[in-house]
């Protein structure tokens, strides 16, 4: 079985980081962000080319679905960002399913700590925020990572979908499935131990959710949020951070994973976009 994992399309991100001078983009690589000096430009055509794209080799290599792992949009209170969004997932076949994973773009009104109001609205929009589903005899676990990134608002949000988690493991190891975890942000990017940053999980909750692996025995989980690509490993369980379709912060361009499910395990692969490398930003 094969599914397409895609993050970070994120339309109207190059727009925000046009415009900007040289002490701004110094300001952000301290944060291990890299923009492009670029002229000002306004809306969101360049991610919406780059998407196009991706769903275009979606209907290509036609894929059992395709997950779409956050930062859907850069605003999530932009309805015209959201409208060109559907607009161009409309034209994914109708026999692919597409599976949404909230982003803290788009469930979080300051792009950060998400509330009870913020929630309701991307459940309106998208669809449940945590949700499992199998295919291929393959149960695969969609998290809001966001919630667990940012409880402080929504402590009962996070400790419901950590209770339902803990139930999802349970009744998927008892079914003798094996287990894949979809979400935004990754656990770690290179260690499991590694400081709390803006791109990780924090410790005391990414602690948790390693026992929870572990005790299950969770092979892989993919995720978005860092807008580059990374592999790391905690014992036998593998965190791959995957490019970005859209705005590329690291040396990787633009583009998404295939994802290959076989009884020997899962094997996944990042493919850039066709001409849209990482020095295209201008």
């Amino acid at each position: 079985m094969r599914f397409l994992f895609l993050a970070d399309c994120q339309l109207g991100a190059y727009a925000t980081f046009s415009g900007m001078t040289a002490d701004d983009v110094a300001a952000f690589a301290a944060r291990d962000m890299r923009v492009a000096l670029v002229p000002q430009v306004e809306g969101f055509a360049w991610e919406a080319v780059r998407y196009r794209q991706a769903i275009a080799t979606a209907n290509q290599l036609q894929p059992a679905f395709v997950v779409l792992g956050g930062d859907m949009t850069h605003n999530p209170g932009a309805d015209d960002q959201l409208d060109e969004l559907l607009a161009i997932t409309a034209d994914l076949d109708a026999d692919i399913p597409m599976h949404w994973v909230p982003g803290n773009h788009d469930i979080a009104p300051d792009w950060l700590i998400p509330t009870a109001a913020s929630i309701g609205r991307y459940r309106d929009r998208f669809g449940p925020d945590y949700y499992s589903f199998t295919a291929g005899g393959t149960r695969f676990i969609a998290l809001n990572t966001v919630v667990i990134d940012h409880p402080e608002h929504v402590p009962d949000d996070y400790e419901e979908q950590l209770a339902w988690l803990r139930r999802e493991l349970a009744t998927a190891t008892a079914a003798g499935q094996r287990i894949v975890l979809l979400g935004h942000h990754p656990l770690f990017t290179a260690t499991p131990d590694e400081e709390d940053t803006y791109w990780n999980l924090p410790r005391e909750r990414r602690s948790l959710l390693l026992e929870l692996i572990h005790r299950h025995d969770v092979r892989i989980g993919f995720a978005g949020h860092w807008h580059r690509n990374a592999i790391a490993f905690d014992g036998r369980f593998e965190m791959v951070t995957s490019g970005p379709v859209g705005y590329p912060l690291g040396d990787d361009p633009s583009g998404f994973r295939v994802v290959d499910v076989t009884a020997e395990g899962v094997r996944h692969e990042y493919h850039p976009l066709p001409e849209t490398g990482r020095d295209d930003i201008r």
